[in-house]
């Protein structure tokens, strides 16, 4: 998919990528959350000329302890589980591009070994102390400020001065109204063609104007959400004012639910704050603690299982129903995510 739309935004943009494709310098890619980063990246990589692929990492999406291993590759034996030899995402993005989606979530400690693979373009697989050299253009991506992150010691700042020779800045959508013609086009098209077998109904004048008046919060990943359903809910229909309302107040419903889920996995419930320790030694706490939530009636096992399986259907309805996106989101096999939404009876 190409970069939709004709905006002064947009335009500056696509100037900027066009500029700084042909050089093999580090390029960190800014902007909110669903704002398209991941396609200004491959709109980079594809203009850069590089015989290579583009190799995507989520930095967010892979627990730490698996990162290393998906970043550096590693060795048969190197630990529990590896059984054979295996080539690393910078070894795989050689002759190409290696895409660091949210690099704001990479640990503290693999920061320093990211900095140190692109001082010396060379990688070390876990388990071996054999330097490969690595030919690599490195793109990385976050919707947080870096800077704010360097300030509060999350972030090496020799880092961030790597990786964003060239900083480019992906606008909002509702920063670049004037392209919604050519985004609802565009991603119409995909929803077409991706098998779902959706079409989107055209919209009406009146319907443009509501939706150009939303803030869209979620962006192009929003805005394509909206369309898919309203191509699911009003296959007979025009896209006018009074459907837009509809179909974005719906949304919000949604999006009120998933908060008070994934607030719920923050907090602690009110009936297991009455848990009280009177034993404050460690050796007998669990023998000696004085469980009064059961006098609330609390089903501690009922609870977490209801809580799974909204959590669950939660991660499905983020990532378009994709299970093996949602497994990643999850950080479960995506063997294990199928045989729990069989448990809970999720389709």
């Amino acid at each position: 998919m190409l970069i939709s739309g004709s905006s002064k935004n947009i335009s500056r943009l696509l100037e900027e990528i066009k500029n700084a494709a042909p050089y093999k310098v580090n390029v960190l890619v800014v902007g909110p959350t669903g704002a398209g980063k991941e396609l200004v990246a491959q709109t980079l990589h594809d203009w850069s000329n590089r015989r290579g692929h583009m190799v995507s990492v989520n930095c967010a999406a892979i627990p730490r302890e698996l990162l290393e291993a998906e970043l550096f590759g590693h060795e048969k034996g190197a630990f529990t589980g590896a059984t054979t030899r295996r080539i690393g995402r910078f070894e795989e993005a050689a002759g190409g591009t290696l895409f660091l989606d949210e690099i704001g979530d990479m640990p503290l400690d693999l920061q320093s070994k990211i900095l140190r693979v692109i001082e010396t373009k060379s990688v070390c697989r876990i388990g071996s102390n054999k330097e490969v050299p690595v030919d690599f253009r490195l793109a990385c991506a976050t919707h947080q400020n870096i800077q704010d992150k360097v300030r509060r010691g999350e972030f090496r700042e020799d880092l961030m001065y790597r990786i964003s020779v060239i900083v480019l800045d992906v606008p909002s959508l509702k920063d670049r109204i004037e392209d919604f013609p050519d985004l609802i086009a565009d991603l119409s098209n995909q929803i077409e063609t991706d098998g779902s077998g959706l079409t989107v109904p055209p919209y009406s004048e009146d319907g443009l104007r509501e939706m150009t008046s939303h803030s869209w919060p979620g962006n192009i990943r929003e805005l394509k959400n909206f369309l898919q359903r309203a191509a699911v809910l009003c296959r007979d229909a025009s896209i006018d004012a009074k459907t837009v309302r509809r179909l974005l107040r719906l949304n919000a419903d949604r999006n009120s639910e998933q908060k008070a889920i994934l607030q719920a996995t923050s907090e602690i419930p009110e009936a297991v704050s009455k848990i009280e320790i009177e034993n404050k030694n460690s050796t007998d706490i669990l023998a000696s603690a004085e469980l009064r939530v059961l006098d609330y009636g609390f089903c501690l096992k009922s609870y977490l299982s209801k809580l799974e399986s909204k959590l669950i259907v939660t991660a499905l309805s983020i990532e378009d129903q994709s299970i093996t996106k949602a497994a990643k989101r999850l950080a479960l096999n995506r063997t294990t995510l199928i045989a729990k939404m069989g448990k809970y009876g999720i389709t």
